[in-house]
């Protein structure tokens, strides 16, 4: 991960009441969500308040909505299936997820041994049964060495495709789930064994040989078994300490990481999966009340950040989206912690907010414009009176030309229900000609969401 948090396990067990994320997507729209010691939502900074609730309660406070969502379940608790199942029934199945899962503090090794296989089966399970499209984020930042995972290529490519592997019994195809390859932008590998006190080794790409060292295209577990590339980075400054800071731009292409040309060299859709940024910098020695009093008072340097993250977005057609921590583990600055962690952007508890959180929203109705992150799962977006639905790619056009010409009709009244109704069998068929049986009343009840005030007549013959 980032220096400030090297594992939510970590975290959860010394820090476990200020561990919450909140993150933000601009991907076919934008995300917010929280997270505690075994699970991200939306935004709020209480442990207890990390519930499904919250990102309907975000939703509807701010008149937003969220396309896609992101959960990170770390360690595995009851909450994981809990969560899962009450997906569709609350947040519904028309959204993409993105999920990081997690198998709390086991090695590569211990994954390939089947010691995870029951969590990681039933949380398959789980979304098999929900239909829910997920971008599954699993045994991230393997590059560094802070995991017990990490530092280990040849453990974790066998470990990375035994869990593919088990997906795929599950019957879960691309349609499904995505693959996410995610690691840290900068390569700090261990020769100890991996754990928090470790010591790193800056591993450069041009050096790893004469180091002796691993970078994140060592852990590559191959095109097969990787649907899209993720990575993540965080910005510095002053708000608990004395730090570098950088732009979003420089940090993706810092000099000799050159992370993002590494990354896109994979030819796979990228993902940011984790980035934030200190709300703190100004010129002079680091002092703790300067950087609150910057804090309170400056919106500025953070609403210029999160702009630049827009700006790299919009520049970079291959990321898909960006997944933003606003994790405040600081609590607006009334405690001092290691490392730099007032990321959040959004907190409705303290009512602070950055203006700029809004506009990395709309931009990713920008970026759902030219990305293709729902055609991967074979669905597409379809959206008709303010109703939006995720449809399969080859329903979107029959659907289209099948609701044109009921419109031809009258406006909305009986006249027009019974028209709808009345194509059934044949009559039906006849703009659905590859659709039979049960794949034909699927394709009816999803034309008759766009038609209001419909009753639907299933029971087509096969």
């Amino acid at each position: 991960m980032r220096n400030c948090i090297f594992t939510d396990i970590f975290y959860s067990q010394r820090y476990s009441m200020f561990l919450r994320k909140f993150i933000i997507t601009s991907l076919i729209g934008s995300s917010i969500l929280l997270a505690n010691q075994t699970q991200a939502y939306m935004i709020w900074f209480k442990s207890s308040d990390n519930t499904i609730a919250n990102i309907q309660t975000i939703e509807n406070k701010y008149n937003i909505k969220l396309p896609i969502v992101s959960f990170i379940f770390d360690p595995w608790s009851p909450d994981v299936l809990n969560t899962i199942n009450k997906l569709p029934s609350t947040l519904w199945d028309n959204r993409i997820y993105h999920i990081t899962l997690s198998p709390n503090s086991l090695s590569a090794q211990q994954v390939t041994d089947w010691v995870f296989d029951s969590e990681y089966t039933q949380f398959f399970k789980a979304i098999k049964k929900n239909n829910l499209k997920v971008i599954f984020r699993t045994m991230h930042e393997m590059n560094g060495g802070r995991y017990p995972r990490s530092s280990n290529p040849s453990a974790f490519k066998k470990a990375w495709i035994h869990v593919w592997n088990m997906a795929r019994k599950v019957g879960l195809g691309t349609g499904d789930i995505q693959f996410d390859f995610s690691v840290n932008h900068r390569d700090m590998p261990t020769k100890e064994t991996p754990k928090q006190t470790a010591k790193l080794i800056q591993c450069q790409p041009s050096a790893k040989a004469k180091l002796g060292c691993f970078t994140f295209e060592d852990y590559y577990p191959g095109d097969k078994y990787v649907d899209v590339v993720g990575f993540t980075f965080y910005n510095r400054g002053k708000a608990t300490s004395d730090r570098q800071r950088l732009t979003p731009q420089q940090i993706v292409n810092e000099q000799w990481r050159y992370t993002l040309d590494r990354v896109k060299a994979f030819k796979k859709p990228i993902f940011i999966d984790e980035v934030g940024t200190t709300a703190v910098m100004y010129t002079g020695a680091f002092n703790f009340n300067h950087s609150r009093e910057i804090y309170n008072k400056i919106y500025s340097l953070k609403n210029t950040r999160i702009n630049q993250l827009q700006s790299l977005l919009q520049s970079e057609p291959s990321i898909l989206g960006a997944v933003y921590f606003n994790v405040d583990y600081t609590n607006g600055l009334d405690m001092r912690l290691l490392w730099e962690a007032d990321r959040s952007i959004i907190n409705p508890e303290k009512d602070k907010v950055y203006n700029s959180a809004f506009s990395l929203i709309k931009n990713g109705e920008v970026i759902q414009k030219r990305t293709k992150l729902a055609n991967m799962f074979g669905v597409g977006s379809y959206s008709v009176n303010g109703i939006t639905k995720l449809l399969p790619l080859p329903n979107i056009s029959p659907i289209k030309k099948f609701r044109d010409t009921i419109n031809k009709a009258n406006s909305w009244n009986d006249q027009k229900v019974n028209s709808f109704n009345a194509y059934s069998g044949a009559a039906f068929q006849s703009f659905f000609p590859e659709f039979t049986g049960k794949k034909l009343d699927e394709v009816r009840g999803q034309a008759a969401l766009f038609l209001p005030k419909i009753t639907v007549k299933t029971g087509s013959k096969k």
